[in-house]
Order: C-alpha cells, then structure tokens, then sequence
C-alpha cells in the first residue's frame, strides 16, 4: 500500500439511513490488523506511538589573552584582565516536547456496507489517524517554537584584528613599546571624547564620531584586557520509549572542554533522560472484546498514560515535566452509535491518539 494512499482523506460509511439500518450497522467493524501494514482492500488508519523530543542547550564560552595583558597595570591601571586563553562548554538548559509516530501494532481497518451517511477520515502522511470530518488542517508548528532559532555562530576565530595599529605603533622595536604607544592613543581618545562633550571640539554629527572613538578605544583596549564570546548551541535529540515503566536512557555525553559527545565518548559525562510512566501497564480493551460484538464498528482511539518525564546533567536536574504517552495508555473504541447521525465530527491528538473532541459540523 504507497503511502500516497494513506495521504489522501478519503470518505468512508459509519452509519446506515432508514428503517433497514440496523442490519447493514452491524456488518461494519474497525478491526485491528496483525502484522503492522495493510493486508487488502480498505481503508486502514494506525494509532500514534509517542515519541520524547529533547532540546538541550549549553554555552560555549570562550576566552582570549590580550597580547599586551601584562602592561595593563602599568600603563592604563587595570588588573581584571584575562591572562590565559581558555574554552569552557556548559549546559544551561533542557526543554521537551512529544510527536506522535504510526504504530505499526496498531493497524485497524475499516470496512462498512450499504448505503452510511459520510464521514470523512483525515489522516496523517503515516497514515496516523487524526480525526474525521476536521476542517482546514491546522498549519504546522515547530516543536520548540522560538527556541528552535540559532543564534549567529563565531565568525572564525576570536582575534584582535579589529585594533587599528598604524605604521607608527607596528614599528616600535619592542612589545613594550608598542603596548605603551597604544596606551598613548587609549588616552588621546579619551581626551577627545573629552572635548566633543564639553562642546570644545567643532566636529560634525558629533554622536556619529563619539560611537566611533567608542568603538575604537574598545578594540584597543582589548589588546590589554583580552575577550570574551558567548555563543549559545542547540542539539536535538528523539527517544521512543518502550517496554518497562520505568526507563533510564543516556541521551547524550557532555563535556566542559569538547562540548556535546557521541554517547559512547568516555571523555563526556553522561546527560540522561528518565522516564516514568504513572499507570498501570496498557490495556487494550479492543483485543479484549468478543468475537460478535455489536460494538465493533465503534472507532478505536487511545486513551494515554501520564508519565513523569526528567532530564538530568549527572545529578543536575534540567528538566521535568508530565507528559502523556500513547503507547503505554489504553486502547477504546468510541460508542457504536456515536455516528448515527451525520455531521459527527471527531479530533484525535496526533502525538498519543488520545481524543480531543467531539464535535458537530
């Protein structure tokens, strides 16, 4: 079956008009599907299983030694300065968020005969069923909204490029020299700055030349303070849980000098997500029911469990919040006669199959 087909909504019979309704209604079934695709003709429609999407987020800081730190003192009067070069990584944050994924154990088919009054299915292109006759579907949302936007990165690396020396100053025959000339302009723009001010100085558009003397004595006063960057990294990770209610799994390596490593790189300290799942083991009452069930035209949704979801920096915990999981709540079916009447619309969650509403067109 292509997966064009399970991208087109297509409209099917729930329920039979007149006095001969009542035979022709119980020849409809949803019934679940074995084997997780499709096995013939029909219209078939899976479950979502929820998947835990994790955003972390770290800084990268950066630091760089001037190359006249150690004149800072004598000739400008300044002791908070960087004396080494350093690269630092740190872990700030977590943020989580679930999308729903088709199940491939839970596949049902469709199937109805005679003459029913029409109800549109909207599918997903996985063909998750999303709920039946819904209007306009709703535009798309980034999981993490604004948080998914990146921040510019480094533009190469962190330099003092942007110090405007002139020939006087690169000439000097030794660094002291040099770190002394440049201290002589600090001061001249200081003196300038001065005068624009006071209204000494006859200068045109003077806030104009004051950004610039501003930015001038910053790049020059870095060659003896040093720098500093900032620049904020995202990474992304999915986590499917399955099995046991309670789970532990390690996202992800972390590491202050090396930033994000592979899962495996010993040189990180683990990042784990644990997940805790509050009910009882699923239940499925579909494949509970009995052979004859008058019920079994009935539309199957999921009914999904609360979990405790935590995300923890060794013992730091970054995240934790509650969160429902499709595949660990139980499996229902709507009332047989829910949809003997036409207009009967239904919006299932897309991220645990879980029904939102039931509405009338």
């Amino acid at each position: 079956m292509s997966k064009r087909f399970f991208q087109v909504v297509l409209v099917f019979a729930f329920v039979l008009g007149g006095c001969s309704s009542s035979q022709e209604l119980n020849t409809g079934s949803v019934r679940p599907v074995a084997g997780g695709a499709p096995d013939g003709h029909g219209l078939y429609y899976y479950l979502p299983r929820t998947v835990i999407e994790v955003e972390l987020v770290a800084e990268k800081r950066v630091e760089k030694a001037g190359p006249f730190y150690r004149f800072a003192q004598r000739f400008l009067n300044i002791t908070e300065v960087i004396t080494a070069d350093k690269e630092e990584w740190v872990l700030t944050g977590a943020s989580v968020q679930t999308r729903g994924e088709a199940d491939p154990s839970r596949l049902f088919r469709v199937s109805t005969t005679g003459a029913p009054a029409l109800a549109a299915l909207n599918l997903a292109s996985d063909g998750v069923l999303r709920g039946l006759q819904l209007p306009e579907p709703r535009q798309p949302r980034s999981r993490f909204g604004s948080r998914m936007e990146q921040p510019e990165p480094f533009q190469g690396d962190l330099n003092f490029n942007d110090a405007p020396l002139d020939e006087e100053q690169l000439i000097k025959s030794s660094t002291t020299a040099m770190a002394e000339e440049v201290a002589r302009e600090i001061y001249r723009l200081r003196d300038l700055r001065k005068d624009i001010v006071a209204g000494e100085a006859d200068v045109a558009a003077p806030e104009v030349v004051l950004a610039e003397l501003d930015k001038l004595e910053a790049a020059y006063l870095a060659l003896f303070v040093g720098k500093r960057e900032t620049r904020t990294v995202r990474r992304s990770f999915s986590f499917l849980p399955e099995g046991d209610k309670s789970l532990s799994s390690v996202l992800v390596r972390f590491s202050a000098q090396k930033g994000f490593v592979a899962a495996m790189d010993v040189s990180g300290t683990p990042v784990y997500l644990e997940v805790e799942v509050h009910e009882d083991p699923s239940q499925n009452f579909v494949a509970a029911e009995a052979e004859k069930s008058e019920n079994r035209r009935g539309l199957v949704y999921s009914n999904p469990a609360r979990a405790q979801v935590r995300v923890v920096d060794r013992t730091v915990e970054l995240y934790s919040g509650e969160h429902k999981l499709g595949q660990y709540g139980q499996v229902l079916r709507l009332p047989a006669d829910l949809f003997d009447q036409q207009g009967v619309g239904v919006e299932l969650d897309p991220a645990t199959g879980a029904l939102r509403r039931v509405f009338f067109k």
